[in-house]
């Protein structure tokens, strides 16, 4: 899911985290959310890699608006897990669902027309592409999701630029936040109590190993999809997939 929509998978991870694989291995109630967007963010990198090498060989990343994305990006990742290390899990959880719909009904609403269009968008003004870096960064931090379920909305919305080229620059973009975001969830959680063994703060080892390692290669799989697949169809397949999964959390 993480190759075919270029979103790093966490919109997958986490619910699975959370409501399967945690709760099998009896994690505290308390910390269950903390855990599963920190090893979430941790999974995301091997599979950040592995999209960026199938999307480069289309040549569809725009290194300089990667860039202009990642400086801003990687300070508000660290803000983000630093803000949800004060709040509760419940909380935690609500919000993640809500801003998953929220972003499904804005994609839905988007005009085919527009599509286009955003084809010829190759360089969106840099206050706009940094503005969008830093609030993709703390939504990142904040929700342990690799960004690319922000990113894309808002650059194929807020920048025009089309969606196989926004999942191609997302995908470079979720590598160094989402390794930003991960040393946030280890540093703040670090000694906390109640964490399973071999965990390093709110990220899981075994989980991130067992979950990271057929990602590398399944993440290039979901790239060649995508790319036999119409641009408006792909909006509306991803759209649905947040609908999903943000009633499952809310719910």
């Amino acid at each position: 899911m993480g190759g075919f929509l270029g979103v790093g998978g966490g919109v997958i991870i986490i619910p699975l985290l959370t409501y399967w694989v945690f709760p099998s291995m009896k994690v505290s109630p308390e910390i269950i959310v903390h855990l599963s967007f920190g090893t979430s963010l941790a999974i995301i990198i091997p599979t950040s890699i592995s999209g960026y090498y199938a999307h480069a060989r289309k040549e569809n990343i725009s290194w300089q608006i990667v860039y202009l994305l990642a400086i801003p990006g990687i300070i508000g990742s660290f803000l983000g897990s630093m803000i949800t290390s004060f709040l509760r899990g419940e909380l935690l959880r609500i919000l993640f669902g809500v801003l998953l719909i929220f972003l499904a009904g804005q994609m839905i609403l988007e005009k085919e027309e527009r599509e286009g269009k955003k084809e010829n968008a190759q360089n969106p003004s840099k206050y706009k592409t940094l503005l969008v870096g830093f609030v993709v960064g703390i939504f990142s931090g904040f929700f342990g999701l690799g960004g690319g379920v922000i990113a894309i909305p808002l650059l194929v919305r807020f920048l025009k630029i089309s969606i196989h080229r926004a999942m191609g620059i997302s995908i470079a973009f979720v590598f160094f936040i989402s390794l930003v975001g991960t040393f946030g969830y280890i540093y703040h959680g670090w000694g906390k109590p109640q964490l399973p063994p071999f965990s390093l703060g709110y990220v899981h080892t075994w989980g991130w190993i067992m979950a990271g390692l057929p990602s590398l290669f399944l993440a290039r799989l979901g790239t060649y999809l995508a790319y036999k697949t119409r641009p408006l169809r792909m909006r509306k397949i991803f759209a649905l997939l947040l609908v999903g999964v943000g009633i499952r959390m809310l719910f």
